[in-house]
């Protein structure tokens, strides 16, 4: 199952992506499509469950660059879609940190391989979506989506550190995978984690600040090393990262 919002006020363009998606997808995936026509509506839905939200960012009321803050302060970890007939890049968007923008006056060709890209992301996800960890020695499955980084721990052994909503879960003792880092970059391939310095291992989602001429990077606000010895390979791989994710035209 494939759980997807669109939220856009104009209702023809919600019904012509609809049918694009279900032409596209013909059947291959379960797909439950949620409408919403404002902003509010849909923040006072269960967005966590939504694996992709495709947002109009001109909207009357609350506008959707105001309505990806707002998600984004919920912990929103989906794909995140903003559409739009006249679209120009902004500081404020790249803080948002949509997946990808479609313009809507796309033909329908361009439309249905933007949506390639999507379903492509969603299914990747979709195979990738847990890690099996220790809290408390108790098994748990951790949701890769919400590991914001990954440190070193004793006799082999890894912490994951979660974004700031799941970690109010876990306040009284580590989440600890029994792994080390070798081990989890192959279970982990595909997931968008990088490692820029021996101590860490982060997921290159949750960066909000790089400066390639710094010694360090933020890592949801805070800061974390960056080693001259891997600064080189960790800046190619957010590099290819921020180009698959702003890939556009």
């Amino acid at each position: 199952m494939v759980r997807i919002a669109i939220c856009d006020d104009d209702e023809n363009y919600i019904q012509e992506l609809k049918q694009i998606m279900g032409e596209y997808n013909n059947d291959l995936r379960k797909l439950e499509i949620d409408e919403f026509l404002s902003g509010d509506a849909l923040l006072a839905s269960r967005v966590d469950e939504l694996d992709a939200i495709f947002l109009d960012i001109q909207m009357e009321n609350m506008d959707g660059n105001e309505i990806a803050v707002k998600l984004k302060k919920r912990g929103y970890q989906g794909l995140l879609i903003q559409c739009s007939g006249i679209f120009m890049p902004t500081p404020e968007t790249i803080k948002i940190s949509p997946y990808r923008y479609f313009l809507k006056q796309d033909s329908h060709e361009k439309t249905v391989s933007e949506l390639e890209d999507v379903f492509e992301e969603l299914d990747r996800r979709k195979s990738c979506c847990e890690i099996e960890a220790f809290y408390k020695r108790e098994r748990v499955c951790i949701c890769i989506a919400d590991i914001v980084y990954i440190s070193h721990y004793r006799n082999g052994r890894s912490i994951l550190h979660l974004n700031d909503k799941k970690a109010e879960q876990y306040m009284d003792a580590k989440i600890i995978v029994r792994a080390n880092f070798d081990e989890l970059l192959h279970q982990l391939e595909g997931a968008d984690f990088a490692i820029p310095h021996n101590s860490y291992m982060v997921n290159l989602r949750y960066i909000t600040n790089f400066d390639y001429k710094e010694d360090y990077i933020e890592v949801n606000g805070m800061p974390v090393a960056v080693s001259r010895g891997k600064k080189d390979e960790f800046f190619r791989k957010f590099t290819e990262y921020s180009r698959k994710k702003y890939r556009h035209k």
